[in-house]
C-alpha cells in the first residue's frame, strides 16, 4: 500500500525540491513529484496545497523534555525519553544543553554517553562562564570566572561531543576560551551577558579574525535590552548576523519573543541565513504544567510558561521546536525561511550533518506540516500519526 503526500517538499535551506511524495508501506520514497513551476520556469514557492514537508528539525539548545532534565545527569533511558518527546514532534537531531552546575562533569559524561548511543547529536554547555548580572534562570552560585583548565576538563568529559558553549563576552579570558573551544571543534556562543556594545563588538571581531565560527545564545533574552541611546550588545549581534559573522538563536515560542519580532528577524536576516530557531525547552516539554527542576533551581510551569518558582524570571521553554514552527507557519511566516532556521542554519552553525531532503528509494525522514496536523517520519517509520 502506498501513500501520497501532497505538499511543498523543502530541503534544509528552504529550497523547493518537489510538490509531493509517494511512500510505500515501509516508508521508502518511491516517487518525488517535480516542483510546480512558474511561467518563468523557476520553482514556485508553494505547491498546490498549503502543506509543507521539512527535513528533520535540528534543535541546538534544549535542556530536556518528557519530564527529564539533562542537568540532573539522567540515565541513558531517561535521556532517550526526553529525546523522544521532541522527536515525535519533529526534532530528529537534538543537542542536549546543560545549565551552570557546581560540578558539571557527571552531567556532561551522561550526555556524552547518549551521543555515543546516537540519541543526541551533541552537547551545549550554557555556562558556567556567564555574567552574574544576566544569569536569568542560571544558579548564581554556580557561575565562575573563565578558567581554561576547567574548560579543558569539561571538554574532556564530553568526549568530543561538546558542540557549543555559552560565554559572556565581557569576562576576562572569553576570547581565549573561544579559541580553546574552536580547537576542540566546538563553537563559542555569546550570551547571558551584561556587556556594552563596545565589549561585544571587540570580542566578536577578535573571534572572527581568528576564523572562529560563533553564535549568539537566545538573542534578546538574558542581555541588556536594545535602547535607542544605548543599543548595547544586541545591535552588535544583529550586525554580526547580517554580515554572516555569527548565527543568532531565537526562541519562537511566543513567550520569550513576540512572534512579529521573530518573523521580522527571519525576513530581515534571510539573505545571510544566520537565524536559527531553538526551543530552549526544559523538562516540561511534552508533559505540561507542574513543578520541575532546572539544575539546582525550582521551576513552576503554568499555562505553558516556565518561571523560577516564586518569580517572574523565565526558566526555559515548554514548546518543542516543532511546536514553534507550526505556530509560526500559522502566523504567516514563510515555510522556506522556517526550514532554513530550523534545519540548515543550526546544523551548519554547529558543524552538524545537514538533514537531507526526501530522496528516491531512500527511507523517508521528515516532518509534514499541514494546517493543525503534523506527521513525523524517521528512517521510514512514522513516529506519530498526528500531533495537535
Amino acid at each position: 500500500m502506498v501513500e501520497q503526500l501532497s505538499a511543498t517538499i523543502l530541503d534544509a535551506h528552504g529550497r523547493c525540491v518537489g510538490s509531493g511524495l509517494v511512500l510505500d508501506d515501509l516508508g521508502t520514497v518511491v516517487d518525488v513529484e517535480p516542483p510546480v513551476t512558474q511561467s518563468s520556469g523557476a520553482p514556485a514557492s508553494s505547491s498546490r496545497t498549503d502543506a509543507a514537508v521539512f527535513p528533520g528539525l535540528v534543535d541546538v539548545h534544549c535542556h530536556g523534555g518528557g519530564g527529564v532534565s539533562f542537568s540532573d545527569a539522567p540515565e541513558l533511558h531517561e535521556i532517550a525519553r526526553a529525546a523522544e518527546a521532541h522527536g515525535i514532534r519533529g526534532t530528529l537531531n537534538l543537542v542536549g544543553s546543560l545549565v551552570s552546575l557546581p560540578d558539571p562533569l557527571p552531567a556532561i559524561a551522561a550526555l556524552a554517553r547518549a551521543c555515543d548511543a546516537g540519541i543526541l547529536a551533541g552537547i551545549h554547555l550554557e555556562g558556567p562562564f556567564l555574567s552574574p548580572g544576566a544569569c536569568g534562570a542560571q544558579d548564581p552560585a554556580a557561575l565562575r570566572p573563565v578558567d581554561l583548565a576547567d574548560l579543558e576538563a569539561m571538554l574532556d568529559a564530553g568526549g568530543g561531543w561538546v558542540r557549543s558553549m555559552t560565554l559572556a563576552p565581557e569576562l576576562d579570558g572569553a576570547a581565549e576560551a573561544a579559541a580553546a573551544l574552536h580547537e576542540s571543534g566546538a563553537r563559542p556562543s555569546w550570551g547571558h551577558t551584561a556587556a556594552t556594545g563596545t565589549q561585544a563588538r571587540t570580542v566578536l571581531a577578535r573571534t572572527a579574525e581568528r576564523g572562529i565560527r560563533q553564535t549568539v545564545t537566545h538573542l534578546f533574552n538574558a542581555m541588556p535590552a536594545l535602547h535607542h541611546r544605548r543599543p548595547g550588545p544586541v545591535l552588535e549581534f544583529l550586525a554580526a548576523a547580517r554580515r554572516g559573522a555569527a548565527a543568532v538563536e531565537v526562541i519562537g515560542d511566543g513567550i520569550h519573543l513576540d512572534p512579529d519580532l521573530v518573523g521580522e528577524l527571519l525576513g530581515s536576516l534571510d539573505p545571510s541565513s544566520t537565524v536559527m530557531l531553538v526551543s530552549d525547552a526544559m523538562a516540561a516539554a511534552g508533559i505540561g504544567d507542574g513543578e520541575y527542576r532546572l539544575g539546582s533551581l525550582d521551576v513552576t510551569v503554568r499555562g505553558g510558561r516556565a518561571t523560577l518558582t516564586g518569580t517572574d524570571t523565565l526558566a526555559g521553554a515548554t514548546a518543542t521546536l516543532g511546536d514553534q514552527v507550526a505556530g509560526l507557519l500559522d502566523a504567516g511566516v514563510p515555510a522556506p525561511a522556517l526550514a532554513r532556521a530550523s534545519c540548515g542554519t543550526p546544523a551548519e552553525a554547529l558543524g552538524l550533518p545537514v538533514p537531507a531532503p526526501a530522496a528516491l528509494d531512500e527511507p523517508f525522514s521528515g516532518v509534514l506540516f499541514s494546517g493543525s496536523r503534523r506527521r513525523v517520519w524517521k528512517q521510514g517509520r512514522e513516529l506519530t500519526a498526528s500531533v495537535q
